[in-house]
């Protein structure tokens, strides 16, 4: 008898749990069909907008529509309700975009948040765009860590310029001791026209002032202009902008101008003849601009060749005297995200009125508040070959474009 019963028992028990995984599947089916995803799409159009819609169907009354997107890797998303009529099946936000507001190959990765007056939810599976300048065929030649697009018919030019950029790239992150873990990306524009609406806006008086040779709108994605006839010099100065980003990528603190610009003016080559004169004006008059100011833009458009000339002879002076070993200490140091003050007397046991104090001595001159105007040496003479800045002025006019960056792509070598 006993027997029996626990024979009825465990026949109960697993009829209670088949009609409950029965219950429970017919329940999340449901809630499958209680919303369907009839049609989901975007539409890009390149430096203008990005259409994102959706199209559903229901049993229920739809109460409640969200979008989300991202762009991977900067954990920030944007979160857009969508106003809901009665009756609505169909959805769709507009971001509207400001040119050079999302670089070239850039990924919007998307999804969309559905709720109906029954309780059912339903969010969709994140889909990934590509933001491409679509205007143009682009071709594609890759070598090594070097992704180069162009169009047009010069093949033999993209390919010079892949191989001097692979090149650079390579000296670039053995001088600094940083490899890059994803490919630089280098979009090359046959002429301003085309490549105005791929580049962050200043002003009207700025666009049509200046002509921008190259601009890194991306920790990793650079723009060229390829009908520039310097055009290697400004593969070089933006390369080295990426590299030394990554080497120092850090939440906290960001490189001081003097020593980001000045390593990319160094990279380039000899300097450019308006930046030496510029310096060797303002050493033989005794007006360089401290290093203490050369940590930020002077704000002064007179001191823009000034400005490009002190950071390249303030670099030129820590490469020359103290070696190579010490500047990859100090960009480890700026990549731990500390002062700059403390970045230098880790390096080089030095504040920045002692640094410029040497610098200073090096060119001739006494230490501030003791030398004598005008009886000062010439700026010393490089020892590189000579390859032009890269950004032409076509007035006393300076503005930096500068990319937000995401997580880092790089590792120490």
């Amino acid at each position: 008898m006993t027997q029996t019963w626990h024979r009825l028992q465990h026949a109960l028990w697993v009829a209670a749990l088949l009609l409950l995984a029965s219950l429970a599947a017919a329940t999340g089916a449901r809630a499958d069909q209680g919303i369907q995803i009839l049609d989901r799409a975007y539409e890009v159009q390149f430096s203008k907008s990005i259409q994102f819609r959706l199209q559903v169907e229901t049993e229920n009354e739809i109460t409640a529509v969200t979008l989300y997107y991202r762009r991977p890797g900067e954990g920030l998303t944007v979160k857009v309700p969508i106003e809901v009529s009665y009756g609505q099946d169909t959805f769709s936000h507009t971001w509207e975009l400001e040119p050079g507001e999302l670089p070239p190959g850039s990924q919007i990765e998307h999804e969309w948040r559905i709720a109906d007056a029954a309780g059912n939810e339903l969010t969709t599976l994140p889909v990934t765009l590509n933001y491409e300048d679509d205007r143009f065929s682009w071709d594609v030649i890759q070598r090594d860590n070097i992704i180069l697009f162009w169009y047009g018919s010069r093949e033999d030019e993209a390919r010079r310029l892949v191989g001097y950029a692979d090149s650079t790239l390579a000296r670039l992150q053995d001088e600094m001791g940083v490899m890059l873990d994803e490919p630089v990306r280098i979009y090359v524009y046959r002429n301003k026209s085309d490549m105005s609406l791929a580049l962050p806006r200043t002003s009207e008086a700025y666009d049509e002032r200046i002509l921008t040779l190259g601009v890194v709108v991306d920790e990793a994605t650079l723009l060229l202009l390829g009908s520039q006839r310097d055009v290697e010099g400004t593969i070089a100065h933006e390369l080295s902008h990426i590299v030394v980003g990554l080497a120092t990528d850090n939440p906290y603190s960001s490189l001081p101008r003097w020593l980001d610009e000045g390593l990319a003016m160094y990279a380039e080559g000899e300097l450019p003849s308006a930046n030496r004169r510029s310096l060797e004006r303002a050493v033989q008059r005794d007006q360089l601009i401290s290093v203490r100011s050369l940590s930020g833009y002077t704000g002064d458009p007179r001191q823009v060749d000034l400005f490009y000339g002190e950071v390249y002879s303030l670099v030129e002076y820590l490469l020359d005297t103290y070696g190579k070993a010490k500047m990859a200490r100090l960009l480890d140091a700026f990549g731990e995200g500390i002062t700059q003050e403390e970045a230098l007397q880790r390096a080089y046991e030095l504040d920045l009125d002692e640094l410029d104090a040497q610098w200073r001595q090096s060119l001739g001159l006494q230490p501030r508040g003791t030398s004598t105007p005008g009886t000062s040496l010439a700026a010393p003479e490089a020892q590189r070959p000579r390859v032009p800045c890269t950004v032409a002025f076509l007035g006393a006019f300076l503005a930096v474009a500068a990319g937000a960056f995401g997580g880092k792509r790089a590792r120490a070598s």
